[in-house]
């Protein structure tokens, strides 16, 4: 994916994207997969956008404890002022779940005053507002799915959730392994395969391949 055709552009035309991407300093850079991508609080002020690849936001507490916060797809957004670590007392990193294209941009030079007060800057500016935006509803969805009180509870929240936000005529699909899903829950993975199977023994979910349907 060329950095113009990420949803920071939006609106922008192409020969405009080129000139904002020179102008904002942007700089793309490839990840292989298992690589850490940008961590937390030592990013130095940059916004990363996820051009290709997947990605999740990791974070480790003191005692080295790991909880996934978020997943990172195409168009995906992170940064320093979309993440809390604790106040330096938990590591946060974004790690490439896949080999990962990503474009950088400092957040002052992003929001920084255009000298010629072109409408394609103010565009730019616009379009990071949305993005922060969606950020809100995916941190409201996170609390909802971390606010039920059991795993069954959990996983069924998560599932709906993440129903909700596949496209018509597509598959929901878990973007996670076992493992991965159970990092992100904030459960025992042992704990989670038995509501899962127990889940499909009753009927309530078909899942293959990681593909899955509720049957309700």
């Amino acid at each position: 994916m060329l950095p113009e055709n990420n949803i920071l552009f939006k609106g922008i035309d192409e020969n405009d994207c080129r000139r904002m991407i020179d102008c904002l300093n942007m700089d793309v850079k490839k990840f292989r997969q298992g690589s850490c991508i940008a961590e937390f609080p030592t990013n130095n002020g940059k916004i990363g956008i996820i051009l290709s690849g997947r990605a999740s936001m990791v974070r480790y507490d003191i005692n080295g404890v790991r909880t996934i916060m978020e997943t990172l797809s195409e168009q995906g957004i992170f940064g320093d002022f979309f993440t809390f670590s604790g106040a330096g007392r938990n590591s946060l990193e974004i790690i490439a779940d896949t080999d990962c294209e990503v474009m950088f941009v400092k957040k002052d030079d992003l929001t920084k005053r255009c000298e010629r007060a072109c409408r394609c800057h103010s565009m730019v500016v616009e379009n990071l507002l949305t993005l922060i935006s969606e950020k809100t509803i995916a941190l409201s969805e996170r609390i909802e799915v971390l606010s039920q009180r059991t795993i069954e509870d959990k996983l069924i929240s998560f599932l709906q959730i993440t129903e909700d936000n596949t496209a018509d005529g597509k598959t929901p699909q878990i973007p996670f392994s076992t493992t991965a899903l159970s990092d992100y829950l904030c459960v025992n993975r042992s704990a989670l395969q038995r509501e899962i199977s127990k889940l499909k023994k009753s009927g309530v979910l078909t899942i293959s391949k990681r593909k899955f349907t509720l049957n309700r």
